[in-house]
Parts: structure tokens; C-alpha cells; sequence
């Protein structure tokens, strides 16, 4: 009988690659002989090559399970491996010749036992079913069960035979890479093969969605043990080698084979202590909220559903986001859009982007964080694709932009047919207008099943340049490219458990995503006991001239998308939302902050507004738009708007935004949409910023005729319901109220302002009323005169609200790092002036990290605010200098004229700290903070930057030596 796994080896490995093989053998395992007789304790060991994951080539070295056992043995009891390389053949070949000490992955054999001695195996392969999991064929228990299906097999293998006596159709392919993505593609019904190999290999390959039925009904042939083998002439070696092998724990083999079943060999330890270099500290200190571009078609990476973006890409974002603190605002729109907006600057980011030649001009990319193939989808039974040339005369359709549209295009001219959305290339395939669809394995399979496309194959696969997959990354901006090092530290953070847990909900089973039902809607004791002790009773602010979002009608009701939605949850709560009134919306937001209203009915969360609301997921997003008067040229971006008159409403979530991004920007805050467009319409303003709803619907109302759309702010309005932060069981009310809303009660909500027409027409009552007031004109213009003086003190106050909120923390209200950079060296070179003690200490909070995974982070932000009170209480000589570094770093400035006293005051502030614990939605959280102090009497050749450096050490020391402790260190000593 022959030797299952002589054949099996070889059955994998194609002939072209044996010679390289070698030729790696000779450069991993030099001068073997020579070798062994310089140290007995160095073992030349045979290793068959290609045989994932238990033994591969990676690079210039050998990975998989039987290496890592291998250096297991090494450590119990010293011996030393180099590697022979090669095919299975040569490499039993040579052990047989002598010129091997031992050999691994061999199966014990009656006739070999006369001249080896095998160790107990380590591991059993057991031979499997495999099948798409989206496509279940059922239980496999007998030969019988696999007769009516295509089996796919790797050819000669040893098993075949069996299969073919007994009427079983199979197909044969030239490795395990090919078997797996024959049944990824539909290609076959089941494959039969080793079960760690095969999982191995979907898993590497991102088909998480096949899965293993069970074993294969082969009888004797299902198992197959793996050992290490030594001539019989070494009786000593072979001691060593199976007593090394013994002396592994079962749970560390364990670990190691779950290690590259699971995680493809990668630790399992959770993701290491995450820490950015200085300079990145500083670079991200300085950079504010980030605009990520996400494509909101692309299923199952990033898409909307149910008016939430969501994917296997956010999740990824969302991470990085929370290692590094970065903001991210979300911009969702088709690819060629986003596109473009990465290119004119308009976004920072751009995700599920592939990286080439032409991209690299403007864009630095990360690492991918995902790799998935191109297939051809067709539902032509006629179609055998044997690349690009075999689809002339047939329509073929792709996506806009995407990297290899240019080839396709060249090599098909009018037959390839360029998409804006996935989702219309598959519309088009299922109505007949092409014959052919080139995208992503994942993303097509998510719209056949989507949109229920019958007789849909996978025709092939598409390779360019030598790549069979795309490999998803962040694109980063030239002007934001340090961002593509930070968002790779990041990356490379995320544990082996994370991603496999991301992965397995998108791209899992599971992860077809089920018709929406209305989530039911069920109050817990406490939030019952809470609705029954208020009355059932909620109040309410609005913005009052915010249609048809919200507002007020002529009877003064609350009318808009905000009143459809409140009255969505009376209905299915008894709850009554009774609306408190106020005069506009910077006045419904102190209303807010001052608990004269429990609620806002439609806010976007903001970092100033967190501080006294907590947000709701949002439920409906709005575009956010420029307005320009008819003859105003359309802006391709914000920018193109540098020093002219821009107005918003004042209060409006994007100010900070605007504030931050566009510094060029002469921004006028008006008190509502009507001043604000009429300023526009007047001349006043250059341009106006608001929403789409919100403009469609006053232009329309308005007769404004003489305004249009001429640009758009690159993120949207993620509108939520903001409640009152210090009342966390009326936050898991209105959750739950949100949560409750359908996809179908969602989309009527958005039909409030999508279904708005602008009309652009004349409206003669307008021309007439004009008419009618030019006698007026004389009393206008002394009332002007005066408006204007009103205007230029109003705006004096604005400016010096301005100035003051430039060097002000949105979220501590102590210094931001504007403030920092002025007053640390002004204040040391005082000192240095004077002769006077100057003092430097940097806090950080401990494991804050934690905390925000833990509770959230508002609940971070909650803690921060805290130490930011209570640093203000220790802190309040007129000497003392404030600031938020970043984060949660902190920095401390003052002179001294007794060291003693800063060391005793800090002492004091992080006592405090520690002993006064944080509550919040019911937890009580514990927070501490390290403290690295430098001080010294700075001498003319001092600089402020030392003094810092040293804080920065100190501190440094601090967290290496057990946190919640002070280390002071001095200039000179």
C-alpha cells in the first residue's frame, strides 16, 4: 500500500516550484555536515515544504504548527534544528541516504517501523467535508450522501480512487488554494481534505464562510497521524527528540494549533500596549476631527442600512478611532465622489481604497486591513472566462474608478459599461442590460442575495499585474500623510481575537443581512418605575426655525420630522412629550444645559454639547450644503471661500467644525435661516452654510429664486436626540426609543425632506411687495445705519468670545495647546528673567484606556472633566498656568519660590483624585493619575523644551514604576 502522505505532499506541490524549493533548501540548512560535527546538539531535520499550516515558506524562513512544536522541543532540552526544505520525496530521500538526522510530519508505517523510530504523534489530520455554509448540502454520513453532488478534490490524491469506484462525480484541482476558492466561487458542491489545511486556508483567503460539515466518510483513510521520525541507528536522538516532544503541555499544543487554525499564526496575546511616539502625540494634539470617506454601497465593508453606516471597514475605523483617539466625522457617498473629494482635499480619508501607481501621487496609504478576490458574475451558462479577451462582445459592467478600470476599458472599449453603485451593476445583470459584473467576491455575493438575482455564477477570476485580490487600505491625503504611520501602529494593535471577531460578523455565516423587524419595545423595573414616578412625562426643546426638520407652524405647534418622530414614540410608549418654549436655538440649547428641558428633540453631538447632553445612535442624516446667490460660480471646495463673508446659524453643530477646518473662513453667525438668507440674498454673505432639507424648503417657501446650491460641506448631519447627561435612565429610555424605529418608519422620516422640489421660478408677489416699499427706503436706510452700529458692537463681543474660545478646551474648558505654547514660555522665561523656581508637571490619567472601553466614552469624558475641576481647585495662584496637552495628558506651569510646596500641592491634587471616585450611569468609576514633575531656576542657556523633556521622563518613570505616584526630577542637582 502506498504511503498517504508520500502522495499528499506531492499532490500539492507543482513541479516549477520543487527547484526553487530546493535552491531554499540549500540556503536554510548550509553545511550540514560540517555542522554536525562541530556540535552534536545541532539536528539537520527534513521539513516538507507547501504544507500549510503545518510547515510553509514565509520569506526566507519556515513557519507553521510543526516549526513551532519543533522549537518547543528546542527549548526543553537544547537541541538546535536546521532545516531541509523541500518536497516530500527529496526530503525522505535524503534521511534515507543519511545525509537527514530526523524527519517531521511523517505517518506511522509497518514496513518503515524496521528502519525508524517514530515519536507519539502530535497531531492527528483528520480528512474533511467542507461546504459553503450559505449553500448547505446537508449531513455527510456515508459515500452515498456525496453522489448527487460536485466534490472537489486535489488531483492524485490518495483517496480518489475510492471515490471514483464508487460513483462519485469529483473535480480535480492542482493545490488546496484552488480547491478552497472552487467552492468560494460555487464552482463545486463540497471539497474533501485535511481540516486544519483547508480552514487554514479559507481563513487566510477571507472566506470565513465555509465551514467544515464533518469528516469524510473514507473509513480507514479519514485520519492521518503526524510524527517526527529517527533512523534507528540514533537511539539517543530520538530520546531527546520524543522526550522534548513529551515534556510540551497539551494546553500549549493547544494554543499553538488554535494559533494557526484560528489566527493564522499570529500571538494570541490581546493587542499590546498601544503607545504613539512624541511626535505623533503632537501631531494628532494639533490636527482635530478627521473626515473619513466611506462608500455607502459597498456591502458588506461599508453600507447603509436602516440609516446607519455600517461594515466590516467601520468596525476597523471604529477601533482605530478608539486607540488613538482620533475624531472621525463620517462622509458616506458612491465611490467616484469620494474620490474626487479625496483629491481636492474635501476628505482626510478615504477607506476601502486599493493602493497603485497613480494613487500613490496623491494619497499615502496604510497596510491593508483586508484582502478579498475580483470575480466575473455572470448568468451566461455558456461563459467560460479565460481572462479579459474571452468577454469582447459581451456588456460588461464595473465600478466607476475602481483600480483596474482603465485596464478592463482598454481591453473591451464600448463593451465595458462603468457604474456609479454596486447596487446598479447588479440591477443591470438581473434585468439583462450586461451579460457580465466584475467586483469583489464579497460585495457581488451580498447583492445577488440582496436583490434575489436567479442563476448568478462566478465565471472566473480576475487577475491584474500579477494580484488575484484587492487589497483594501486607508487612503490618506498628502496634507494629512503622517496619519497613514499613526492608522498603522493602530492597525497593527487590534488583537488576533478583534479582528477575528469583526471578520466573523461581516463575512461569517451570519452575515446576510435579515429583513428589519421593529425592534419590540420593553422597559426595564427601573425605567418603568422612572416613567411612573415623572408622570410619563418628558419635556422638550427645539429649534424653532429648523423646517421641515422641525419648527413652528402659524398656531405655534411643533410641526417636522422631530414632531413625526416624537409622536412615533408616544404611540408606542404612553409616553407625553410636552414641548418647553424658547425664542431660538441658542436659547433651546441653555434651556438644555440648564435642565429647564430634559431633551433635544433633533441635535448633532458635538464635543462642547457633551458636556451637559449624552446622544442617542442618530436616526436620520441630512447633507450639508452651501448656498451662493444665481451668479456665483460653483466651489469645488470650502476653501475657495477663504476671506469672504460666510454665514451659519449660531449655535449649529458645524461651526466647530468650520471653525477648525476652514481658519480662512470669515464666518458670520445669524440668528436663524431667515436672517441668514436674506443676508445672502442681500449681498451680505458670500455664502451660506445650512442643510439640504432646511434649503429646499425656505427657497421653496421663501420664493427665493435669485439662490442656489453651490457646494458641499464634506460631512453630513448625524442627527440624534440629545438628553440631559446627568440622568442616565432617561438616556436608555430614549435608546430604546430610537432603536425601535424600522428600516420602513426611517425612510418615510427622510421622505420629510427628500421629497422637496426646488422650484426655480419667479414669484411676481415678491416683485410687487418690492414695489410697494421703495417709498420706505429713506426710514430703512436710517434703520440700517443704526442695525449696523448694533452689528459692529455685536460682532466686537463675538471676536472677543473668538479669541477667547481659540486657546480654550471645548470639552475641560481648561487651556488647549494654543494656550500651552503661549503661556509655558512665557512664563519661563519670567523665570529665567527673575531667577525664580520654575516648575513643569505633566499628568496623565492611568489606564484611561480602560476606562473608555469599559463604560464609554462619555463616561471618559465625564472623568476628564473631573480631573480638569479638581486640578482648577489645587491650581489657583495667579502663577498657575493650566492646559489639556491632548487626550488625557495634562500639563501644570507655575513658579516657585519653595520646591517643597509644588511637590506638596501636586501630591495633594492627586490624592484628591484618587480618593474622589466619578459616577456615572451608575457605576462608580475609580480613576488615578501618574504626575512627572521637573523643576529647576532656569539659566540663560536653559530652554523650555528641557524642562519639558525632563516632566515628559519623569512621567514616563512614573508609569513604569506602578502608576498613581509623583516622580520630580531636577534641571541641575
Amino acid at each position: 500500500m502506498l504511503d498517504r502522505s508520500t502522495l499528499d505532499c506531492r499532490s500539492y506541490l507543482p513541479v516549477w516550484l520543487t527547484l526553487a524549493y530546493i535552491f531554499l533548501s540549500c540556503l536554510a540548512s548550509p553545511a550540514i555536515a560540517d555542522t554536525r560535527e562541530n556540535d552534536d546538539d545541532i539536528i539537520s531535520i527534513g521539513i516538507t515544504v507547501e504544507n500549510k499550516p503545518y510547515s510553509f515558506i514565509e520569506g526566507r524562513t519556515v513557519s507553521g504548527f510543526s516549526i513551532d512544536l519543533l522549537r518547543e522541543i528546542s527549548a526543553n532540552n537544547g537541541l538546535k534544528f536546521t532545516y531541509r526544505i523541500g518536497p516530500w520525496p527529496e526530503v525522505y530521500s535524503a534521511l534515507q541516504q543519511g545525509h537527514l538526522d530526523a524527519i517531521d510530519g511523517i505517518s506511522y508505517r509497518e514496513d518503515k517501523a524496521n528502519d525508524l523510530l517514530f515519536t507519539d504523534p502530535y497531531y492527528v489530520r483528520q480528512t474533511v467535508v467542507m461546504q459553503d455554509s450559505d449553500n448547505p448540502v446537508g449531513a455527510i454520513d456515508s459515500l452515498e450522501d456525496l453522489k448527487n453532488l460536485r466534490v472537489g478534490i486535489v488531483e492524485d490524491i490518495y483517496y480518489r480512487s475510492l471515490l471514483v469506484d464508487n460513483g462519485i462525480s469529483t473535480t480535480s484541482y492542482g493545490s488546496l488554494a484552488d480547491l478552497v476558492r472552487a467552492l468560494a466561487f460555487g464552482w463545486v458542491d463540497v471539497i474533501i481534505g485535511p481540516s486544519l489545511t483547508l480552514e487554514f486556508t479559507a481563513n487566510e483567503a477571507g472566506f470565513r464562510f465555509l465551514k467544515v460539515i464533518g469528516p469524510a466518510p473514507l473509513g480507514p483513510l479519514t485520519d492521518e497521524d503526524l510524527r517526527i521520525a529517527v533512523p534507528k541507528t540514533n537511539p539517543g536522538l530520538f530520546e531527546r527528540i520524543n522526550d522534548g516532544l513529551n515534556a510540551i503541555p497539551q494546553q500549549r499544543k493547544a494554543e499553538l494549533l488554535r494559533r494557526w487554525q484560528e489566527f493564522g499564526g499570529v500571538s494570541l496575546s490581546e493587542a499590546p500596549d498601544f503607545r504613539l511616539n512624541p511626535e505623533a502625540r503632537r501631531f494628532l494634539r494639533e490636527l482635530g476631527p478627521i473626515r473619513v470617506g466611506l462608500m455607502k454601497d459597498y456591502a458588506p465593508f461599508s453600507f447603509k442600512d436602516g440609516g446607519k453606516l455600517q461594515g466590516l471597514t467601520v468596525d476597523v475605523l471604529n477601533r482605530v478611532s478608539d486607540l488613538t483617539g482620533i475624531q472621525v466625522i463620517p462622509v458616506a457617498g458612491q465611490w467616484s465622489e469620494l474620490y474626487s473629494m479625496l483629491k481636492g482635499g474635501e476628505i482626510d480619508v478615504l477607506a476601502n481604497m486599493s493602493e497603485n501607481q497613480e494613487r500613490l501621487a496623491f494619497t499615502r496609504f496604510t497596510e491593508p486591513y483586508y484582502n478579498i478576490p475580483n470575480v466575473v458574475f455572470s448568468r451566461d451558462d455558456s461563459l467560460e472566462f479565460k481572462g479579459l479577451a474571452s468577454l469582447r462582445g459581451r456588456t460588461v459592467a464595473l465600478g466607476a474608478d475602481i483600480y483596474y478600470e482603465e485596464q478592463v476599458v482598454q481591453a473591451l472599449g464600448n463593451d465595458a459599461r462603468v457604474y456609479s453603485t454596486q447596487e446598479a451593476m447588479f440591477q443591470a445583470l438581473e434585468h439583462g442590460d450586461v451579460d457580465v459584473v466584475l467586483a469583489s467576491l464579497p460585495n457581488g455575493n451580498f447583492w445577488v442575495r440582496e436583490q434575489a438575482i436567479p442563476d448568478v455564477r462566478i465565471v472566473g477570476e480576475l487577475n491584474f499585474d500579477g494580484h488575484s485580490g484587492e487589497d483594501l487600505r486607508f487612503g490618506v491625503a498628502l496634507s494629512r500623510a503622517p496619519l497613514a504611520g499613526i492608522f498603522n501602529r493602530a492597525l497593527e494593535a487590534i488583537s488576533p481575537t478583534e479582528r477575528r471577531i469583526i471578520e466573523d460578523r461581516w463575512l461569517g455565516a451570519s452575515a446576510s443581512l435579515e429583513p428589519h423587524q421593529q425592534n419590540e419595545l420593553a422597559f426595564s423595573p427601573i425605567e418603568k418605575g422612572w416613567l411612573e414616578k415623572h408622570g410619563s412625562q418628558i419635556t422638550y426643546c427645539i429649534d424653532n426655525d429648523w423646517k421641515p426638520l422641525e419648527g413652528l407652524d402659524d398656531s405655534g405647534r411643533h410641526t417636522g420630522l422631530s414632531a413625526e418622530v416624537l409622536r412615533l414614540f408616544s404611540e408606542r410608549s404612553d409616553i407625553r412629550f410636552i414641548r418647553v418654549p424658547t425664542e431660538s436655538w441658542p436659547e433651546a440649547l441653555e434651556a438644555a444645559r440648564t435642565r429647564k428641558c430634559d431633551l433635544l428633540s433633533l441635535a448633532m453631538k458635538t464635543p462642547e454639547r457633551s458636556q451637559f447632553m449624552s446622544f442617542t445612535e442618530p436616526y436620520v442624516e441630512v447633507p450639508n450644503i452651501v448656498l451662493g446667490r444665481i451668479e456665483s460660480p460653483f466651489i469645488e471646495s470650502v476653501s475657495e471661500l477663504r476671506g469672504k463673508p460666510v454665514g451659519v446659524v449660531a449655535g449649529y453643530a458645524f461651526l466647530e467644525l468650520l471653525r477648525n477646518r476652514y481658519p480662512g473662513l470669515e464666518l458670520r453667525e445669524v440668528s436663524d435661516e431667515n436672517e441668514g438668507l436674506r443676508l445672502l440674498q442681500g449681498g451680505e454673505l458670500s455664502g451660506y452654510v445650512t442643510t439640504l432639507a432646511t434649503a429646499s424648503y425656505h427657497i421653496q417657501n421663501l420664493g427665493l429664486a435669485d439662490l442656489k446650491v453651490i457646494g458641499r460641506i464634506p460631512a453630513d448631519w448625524s442627527l440624534s436626540v440629545a438628553v440631559r447627561n446627568d440622568d442616565p435612565i432617561l438616556l436608555g429610555i430614549l435608546e430604546k426609543l430610537v432603536a425601535s424605529l424600522g428600516p420602513a418608519e426611517r425612510n418615510r422620516l427622510e421622505g420629510y425632506w427628500r421629497d422637496i422640489r426646488i422650484e426655480q421660478s419667479v414669484d411676481y408677489s415678491i416683485l410687487w411687495q418690492i414695489l410697494a416699499g421703495v417709498g420706505f427706503l429713506a426710514a430703512l436706510l436710517i434703520y440700517w445705519n443704526r442695525k449696523l452700529g448694533r452689528l459692529n458692537r455685536e460682532l466686537e463681543q463675538a471676536n472677543a468670545t473668538l479669541a477667547r474660545l481659540s486657546v480654550t478646551d471645548d470639552l475641560t474648558q481648561l487651556g488647549n495647546r494654543s494656550y500651552f505654547d503661549l503661556e509655558f514660555r512665557k512664563g519661563f522665561q519670567w523665570c529665567q528673567r527673575h531667577s525664580t523656581g520654575y516648575a513643569v508637571a505633566m499628568v496623565d490619567a492611568d489606564l484611561f484606556k480602560q476606562i473608555n472601553d469599559t463604560y464609554g466614552h462619555e463616561a471618559g469624558d465625564a472623568c476628564l472633566i473631573r480631573l480638569a475641576d479638581t486640578m482648577r481647585a489645587h491650581f489657583r495662584r495667579e502663577t498657575d498656568r493650566l492646559s489639556r496637552f491632548g487626550g488625557e495628558e495634562f500639563v501644570i506651569c507655575t513658579s516657585y519660590q519653595d520646591r517643597e510646596d509644588t511637590i506638596k500641592r501636586l501630591n495633594d491634587f492627586r490624592k484628591t483624585i484618587e480618593d474622589t471616585p466619578v459616577f456615572f450611569n451608575g457605576h462608580e468609576i475609580h480613576v488615578t493619575v501618574s504626575i512627572g514633575l521637573a523643576t529647576g531656576i532656569p539659566e540663560p542657556d536653559d530652554t523650555a523644551a528641557e524642562f519639558l523633556r525632563l516632566a515628559d521622563q519623569a512621567l514616563y518613570a512614573a508609569k513604569e514604576n506602578g502608576r498613581n505616584r509623583l516622580e520630580v526630577r531636577a534641571v541641575r542637582e
